[in-house]
């Protein structure tokens, strides 16, 4: 008489093992699984952030998707990032505004988008909004545009 009270605990738990789990984040997207391999579109935003802010231009652009850099030459994207950012001087503070997932975008072929945007604050500039636009390509979000607001 075991194995049918055992089969009954199983069957219990199924439950509650295939439901997922809660996100730690509640303002979070997240349109899919998401992995250390595989981070949601805010958490790879705020990753290629680090890079923006740290002055570190170049490894941005390589990181960024092909689309940015098959539309921006590195070295331009260097100058002109840098000459947007470097004036603002260091950021004090980022706050997620908004993450909207879109299948389009103008100019762009359909696809899987993520605009994310952030309530921002830098030295020399008390409240801006940055803006990351990400693709979903290659199983992970890659950067298509940044801009500051």
């Amino acid at each position: 008489m075991k194995w049918p009270v055992a089969a009954l605990a199983l069957i219990c738990a199924l439950p509650a093992v295939a439901q997922p789990a809660p996100s730690a984040n509640p303002s979070a997207v997240n349109p899919g699984p998401s992995t250390p391999m595989t981070p949601t579109p805010d958490d790879r935003a705020k990753q290629w952030l680090i890079l923006i802010d740290d002055g570190n231009y170049d490894a941005a652009w390589k990181q960024a998707g092909a689309r940015l850099r098959d539309k921006v030459r590195n070295d331009k994207f260097t100058a002109q990032v840098g000459s947007e950012r470097q004036p603002l001087g260091a950021m004090t503070s980022r706050t997620i505004k908004d993450v909207k997932l879109t299948k389009t975008l103008p100019g762009m072929r359909d696809g899987q988008y993520a605009v994310v945007r952030y309530d921002s604050a830098f030295a020399h500039k008390v409240a801006a909004v940055e803006t990351v636009t990400l693709v979903s390509e290659n199983g992970g979000w890659s950067v298509i545009d940044y801009h500051i607001n």
